[in-house]
């Protein structure tokens, strides 16, 4: 299999390496995507393809990608896996943005969850209701 190298604007991103024989090797920029959007993108794939993640260099992150018999092509998966990693990334980008928000509205939920209105009946060291009278 003989995938061309495709170089990368400079910018930043996803780099594709060369593939040799079954495998193909993605350079991830960390300036872009994070660490941990890397690895959940990488446990979404483990169904379709085998992936060794290492660091070649600073702020680079290497994925060995090599597919699974009967599987997707190499070229089809790694197209999904550049896509799949935008994805993640965006995600931890909201989550970090709206995160406060989301514990105020917890917060909030479980405060007034404390505020019954009426009393719950019977007694909690009488969980069956058996010391009332009738």
């Amino acid at each position: 299999m003989g995938l061309a190298m495709r170089q990368g604007s400079g910018d930043g991103g996803v780099v594709r390496a060369e593939a040799e024989g079954c495998e193909l090797t993605l350079l991830v920029d960390e300036s872009i995507y994070s660490r941990e959007a890397l690895l959940r993108t990488c446990y979404w794939f483990t169904d379709r393809c085998y992936l060794f993640v290492s660091r070649p260099g600073p702020n680079e992150f290497s994925v060995r990608i090599r597919a699974k018999a009967g599987g997707p092509t190499l070229e089809s998966i790694s197209g999904e896996f550049e896509n799949a990693l935008i994805d993640q990334q965006v995600r931890q980008d909201i989550e970090h943005e709206t995160s406060r928000i989301r514990e105020m509205i917890v917060a909030k939920a479980l405060a007034e969850g404390q505020d019954l209105d009426d009393p719950p009946v019977g007694d909690d060291r009488d969980p069956v209701e058996l010391l009332i009278p009738a």
